[in-house]
């Protein structure tokens, strides 16, 4: 199955605010607010304006994988670096 335009344009967009979201990540801890905020941000911006459910899916599966990633940061398992460098 191929993906249209429309979808690759929004998983980009996605992907973007993940990726900044992250950048605001505070190894102290008391991040919870950014999952919680990446998710508003994509369930009022993006989901009113995709019928694809493999795509909510695919969506919510990205806020999933920022609350991961926020814990392994917070546990000093994962630093913002290793991130970088892993999606170069």
């Amino acid at each position: 199955m191929e993906e249209n335009a429309g979808n690759k344009s929004l998983k980009l967009m996605v992907k973007n605010w993940k990726a900044g979201y992250l950048s605001q990540v505070d190894n102290a801890g008391g991040n919870e607010y950014l999952v919680k905020d990446f998710w508003e941000e994509i369930e009022e911006n993006i989901l009113p304006f995709v019928e694809n459910d493999g795509f909510a899916r695919w969506a919510f599966q990205q806020v999933k994988d920022l609350e991961t990633l926020i814990q392994e940061i917070e546990s000093n398992r994962l630093s913002i670096e290793m991130i970088i460098t892993e999606s170069k």
